[in-house]
């Protein structure tokens, strides 16, 4: 049975130290990403008209759920029929373009009755298939990502298989200076991180590659699914962080398993003083953590080896042997 966890490298701060006294861990909005192309993978155009009918189909169902919602708010019901007229307009202007009719969210609930707007009058598909089918295809994957995933708040907390990437030490542990946590995720059949056990997360392995995906290839009942490819799907340069993604139903702090933290690993560039103060907290708060590490970079290779850490590692930080209580 396969064991599963994941490696996440943090800055030695006040919002590292909330988490640790809380046990929490955070869940990001993938927008916030800092590769554009992040929950944005390219994909594939296609002349297939019976699935690109297919992939609209499935939005309209998704968005005729809202219906009511939308018609039981005289305001909405107005803003539905200015999307209307401006829908209109678009086509006699022959204005769909990826410029001028913009893809941006600005106010959900506006975004939601745009939507519904477009994908309730089947018509849409035929003339806009006509006008200009690539941004159909644009449109629809835009629309997708944010039906199915924005709308929702999907959060995305990011880790890696990887615990001695130069790279990420300097990128997400403040070159160096901080830490990287092993999290235990369980197994593959049984998860044990959350501390609410009807919990679920789903683990991702990010694959990275320079190919679009075939987001047009799906069925409808495999539709709901292609959310975890494009949350999973990231540009090949990038390949260098092994990186594991955890997914959960809303954004923001999860309440974890102080048991699933298993190996804290201390930067090269760490200081004594912030390694026994994160060691004495850990203790403090009762964490059983089988393994105390740091990373030491190797003489003859441009690498870093994981070592257990000694009392030198955190000689000078004014702590007394007795006070450790380890």
């Amino acid at each position: 049975m396969r064991k599963e966890h994941f490696y996440k490298y943090s800055t030695i701060n006040q919002n590292f130290y909330s988490s640790i006294i809380n046990n929490e861990l955070f869940f990001s909005n993938p927008r916030n990403f800092n590769d554009p192309f992040d929950s944005y993978p390219r994909f594939s155009l296609t002349s297939d008209e019976i699935k690109l009918k297919s992939f609209f189909d499935f939005l309209g169902s998704k968005l005729n759920n809202f219906k009511a919602e939308i018609f039981e708010n005289s305001n909405n019901l107005n803003k539905h029929e200015q999307y209307k007229r401006l829908i209109e307009t678009f086509f006699s202007a022959k204005l769909f373009e990826k410029e001028l009719y913009e893809n941006e969210i600005l106010d959900k609930t506006n975004k939601l009755i745009e939507l519904y707007t477009f994908y309730s009058d089947e018509s849409n598909f035929e003339k806009l298939l006509a006008q200009n089918s690539e941004y159909l295809q644009i449109k629809m994957y835009h629309d997708y990502i944010f039906i199915i995933i924005d709308q929702h708040n999907i959060g995305v907390s990011c880790g890696s298989n990887n615990p001695k990437c130069p790279v990420m030490w300097g990128h997400y542990a403040n070159n160096h200076k901080g830490i990287c946590i092993k999290y235990d995720l369980g197994n593959d059949t049984t998860q044990n991180i959350c501390f609410d056990t009807n919990e679920k997360l789903d683990v991702l392995k990010v694959n990275y590659s320079d190919d679009p995906i075939n987001i047009f290839d799906y069925s409808i009942i495999k539709l709901e699914d292609l959310k975890f490819k494009i949350l999973s799907n990231k540009y090949s340069k990038w390949k260098y962080e092994n990186e594991i993604r955890l997914i959960h139903k809303d954004q923001g702090s999860l309440k974890i398993k102080r048991s699933s933290i298993t190996e804290i690993i201390f930067g090269c560039k760490s200081t004594p003083k912030d390694r026994y103060s994160t060691i004495k907290l850990f203790a403090s708060l009762g964490y059983k953590t089988n393994k105390l590490l740091i990373a030491k970079r190797l003489p003859d290779k441009y690498e870093l080896s994981i070592q257990k850490m000694t009392m030198n590692d955190i000689a000078g930080s004014g702590v007394y042997i007795e006070e450790m209580n380890l």
